[in-house]
């Protein structure tokens, strides 16, 4: 039996970490795209990965789905990221309301948070 062969078609970064895992696996791989890599939605998106923290309170499923990408990207290419987090920063009291639901929603959702100290 053949190594099997794989196309992929989309190079944007899960479609060159999907490849890139398949190819360590020996897998053989074709990565197919339109443009160039990171051209289309990739590349568009300020190259963020993720948490799924602003679709927690909205989107839990979407925040979820995030949050595991975002592990799993972590994992198989730890050298092509640059690893800032984010924050989300109360600037007024209306802000500061909404920070239990948005703590509660993260936690559902899994995606870690720290809360940090104005001082």
């Amino acid at each position: 039996m053949t190594n099997p062969h794989v196309v992929i078609i989309g190079a944007g970064s899960t479609g060159a970490a999907i490849a890139h895992d398949l190819a360590l696996r020996g897998l053989r791989v074709t990565l197919v795209e339109r443009f160039g890599p990171a051209s289309g939605t990739t590349g568009h998106n300020q190259a963020q990965l993720h948490s799924g923290a602003r679709y927690a309170v909205n989107d839990p499923h979407s925040a979820r789905e995030c949050a595991e990408e975002n592990i799993i990207l972590r994992e198989l290419m730890p050298h092509a990221l640059e690893l800032n987090d984010g924050l989300f920063i109360a600037l007024d009291e209306e802000h500061l309301s909404y920070r239990e639901t948005f703590l509660e929603a993260c936690a559902q959702s899994y995606i870690p948070t720290e809360e940090i100290p104005p001082a």
